[in-house]
């Protein structure tokens, strides 16, 4: 496995070389967080400007519902244009062992 070229692996549980694609997408994520302001309520989904927090202090603001198994993310700003999967990434905090997939306009991201 090439671990040289960086990219974001979901889901990858169980898979061939599991650990390194852990660590690399920890890493990816730490390099995000270091690059952007990112807001994450974590048990909240409906957001409001101002109310739950000011968006402009925020390259990246993202609601949460947990669920069994499961949960959904809104994404209020995504300021630099973002992938789906960095921003799923985001949303699970650097992991996406079980994966994520898209539910409407929400991220869905599994859980044990």
């Amino acid at each position: 496995m090439n671990m040289n070229k960086k990219r974001i692996y979901a889901p990858w549980a169980f898979t061939e070389n599991e650990r390194e694609k852990g660590k690399q997408n920890y890493e990816i994520y730490k390099e995000l967080k270091e690059k952007y302001r990112v807001y994450r309520h974590d048990l909240k989904m409906d957001l409001k400007d101002g109310a739950d927090c000011n968006f402009e202090n925020y390259d990246v603001v993202i609601g949460r519902k947990p669920g069994y198994h499961h949960a959904l993310y809104r994404i209020y700003k995504n300021a630099p244009g973002l992938t789906t999967a960095e921003l799923a990434l985001l949303c699970d905090e650097g992991n996406l062992c079980f994966g994520y997939s898209m539910q409407g306009d929400h991220i869905r991201v599994s859980e044990d």
